[in-house]
């Protein structure tokens, strides 16, 4: 499992001049074949106040699960360039209107909304992937 460059291990590297290096080897590294196995496209964590996150890593990041578009979330920018992907490093703000366990019936109810996403989920998909 790699460090997931967020929190104190984002800061250490950012400190240090080194969180562009480090996220353009995981960027790097990124393998399809274990995004069919990540977490969060089966997993559910829930805070104390009920707030529902598709991740551990988003759970940490205050980055819950959301019917609002991505661009509520203000981080890295992850983009295609003559074929290569490219990270802009940047740690991402909280989205708003995260749901709770109050306001879904069913974990059916879940299964349309979009996976949050941002630069740290490169650590699940590099090399033999994480989760």
């Amino acid at each position: 499992m790699t460090n997931m460059p967020i929190k104190r291990f984002a800061d250490f590297l950012w400190r240090r001049g080194e969180l562009e290096e480090y996220m353009s080897l995981l960027v790097n590294n990124f393998n399809v074949g274990t995004t069919d196995h990540l977490m969060c496209k089966d997993t559910l964590s829930v805070n104390y106040d009920g707030a529902i996150f598709d991740c551990d890593f988003n759970q940490q990041l205050d980055l819950p699960l959301s019917t609002t578009n991505d661009d509520d979330v203000v981080g890295g920018a992850i983009t295609l360039n003559n074929g290569a992907l490219q990270v802009a490093v940047g740690l991402g703000e909280k989205k708003k209107n995260g749901l709770t366990v109050f306001d879904v019936r069913s974990t059916k109810d879940l299964q349309a909304i979009p996976i949050c996403h941002d630069n740290h989920c490169f650590g699940c998909t590099a090399g033999m992937g994480s989760s």
